[in-house]
Formats: structure tokens, sequence, C-alpha cells
């Protein structure tokens, strides 16, 4: 597990938050008022926030709200004697990356889908790739946001853009989006081009996940874009070793 755990009140902004996972290159952060745990923000509440059905001129910044406006008030969290085995089990089953660590009220850190990476159990995990990976959602550069958003909302986690020819572009996760309105002057309406981030890193069908698991470790991503000698073949994301971990 990590510790500290990096907290914020239901009072301070969106911005606030961003800016305490921003600094801390974290991906949540728990909602204290005094020594009460009343949720959690994670990039994902704020990313997706960006969906909006107002046309570009009326849409307004989130960052001056409050964290308890997107918060998620219903916290899962994990006793300090529990198995990884029992932690995985709860990330799949709740669709959340991350828990508090809870003994008797008090808060000893935070365990997350990072730290189950490097865990034995999922680390030692060896299948073939082509049996892991699932299709690859796509877009344009010139797909909206609202778009990219559905699609995450949808369950691919991650969204690759490619171009006209179909060759790859780029790849958008949750964080481009929680941090897609860094640096800009006033909300606008965002396209899949302006979000997405590159190079993106691939590896070979033929490559097993045990090969995937050490390439993510050390190029800090969370997903590996399929390639064959036909081009594109598929993704493998964290999410789906750690699923397939669970059964």
């Amino acid at each position: 597990m990590s510790s500290p755990v990096r907290a914020c009140r239901p009072e301070d902004t969106i911005s606030y938050a961003r800016n305490l996972m921003l600094k801390h290159r974290i991906s949540r952060v728990l909602v204290m008022d005094g020594q009460i745990m009343t949720g959690i923000i994670t990039r994902k509440d704020i990313g997706y926030r960006l969906k909006s059905s107002d046309p570009a001129w009326r849409r307004r910044s989130s960052d001056n709200e409050p964290v308890s406006s997107v918060m998620t008030p219903d916290i899962i969290t994990i006793s300090p004697g529990s198995s990884i085995h029992d932690a995985l089990v709860l990330m799949v089953t709740h669709q959340i990356s991350g828990l508090p660590v809870v003994d008797q009220g008090m808060i000893l850190g935070m365990v997350t889908k990072s730290d189950m990476m490097r865990s034995p159990l999922v680390a030692g995990f060896d299948r073939p790739v082509n049996g892991v990976m699932h299709d690859v959602y796509q877009v344009t550069r010139e797909h909206s946001v609202d778009r990219v958003i559905d699609l995450m909302q949808s369950g691919c986690g991650t969204v690759v853009v490619t171009g006209d020819d179909g060759s790859v572009s780029g790849i958008i996760s949750e964080s481009d989006l929680t941090f897609a309105q860094e640096g800009r002057d006033m909300p606008a309406k965002l396209l899949a081009g302006d979000i997405m981030h590159a190079p993106v890193f691939t590896i070979e069908e033929t490559a097993r996940t045990g090969d995937v698991i050490r390439a993510m470790a050390e190029k800090h991503i969370t997903s590996l874009i399929i390639t064959n000698e036909q081009g594109l073949k598929g993704i493998i994301t964290r999410d789906d070793i750690i699923g397939e971990v669970v059964l």
C-alpha cells in the first residue's frame, strides 16, 4: 500500500483536488470532513465532467465547483489483514482502482491497482497475450471528447486515435481527460486530437502477459497496443490482466 494518503475537504475545489493528483502523481484523493471520510474523488470523476450537451459557448469550467459535487460518497475500504486476492476481487467487483486501508477507524494507507501489479500474484501471471487482449476502440483526431467519454463509459477504458490511413496517432486515457483543461484559458469544445498523448507503446501478438507486465512497469503505462504483421490487432490493459487473475 501507499502512505500517506492525500486528502481534501468537501468544500475544496475540483481544481485543488486535481492539483494534488498532479503534484503527488496519484489518481485519487480522499475527501475528509475533519476525521471522517465522506467520499473519494478520482481522475475519472474529474475527466468525465468534460462531457456536456451544451454548445461550446455555454460551457463552463468545473474547476471552481466543490469536490463534494463530483466525489463518490460510498467508499469501499479494506483491512490491513486482507489478502491481495481479496483486494483484487473488491476492485474488479466494484470497478474501482483504489482501496483505503482502514484499521479500527484509522486510515493507514491506500492500496491501488498499480500496487497490485507489483504483487507476486499478478507479476507471476503468464498467459499468451492474444487470449487476454480485447478489441481496440478507435476515434479520429476530429472526434469530440464527448464521444471519447461515451466509449470509456461503455467499459473500454482506453481509446486509440487513428489517422486517415488507419495508423495509430495517439492514445487517450482517463488521465488525459483529467488534465485536458490544464493550461487552457477558457473551456472549449475539445477534440480527441487535442488531448491524446504519444508515443504509443506496442507489443507483438506473440508476447505473453509477463512481457506486458514488465513493460508496463518499466514505462509507467497501463496499456499496450497489440500488433502483428497486418498492423493493429488489439489492446491489453492493466484491467484486462487483473480481471484474468481474479478469475
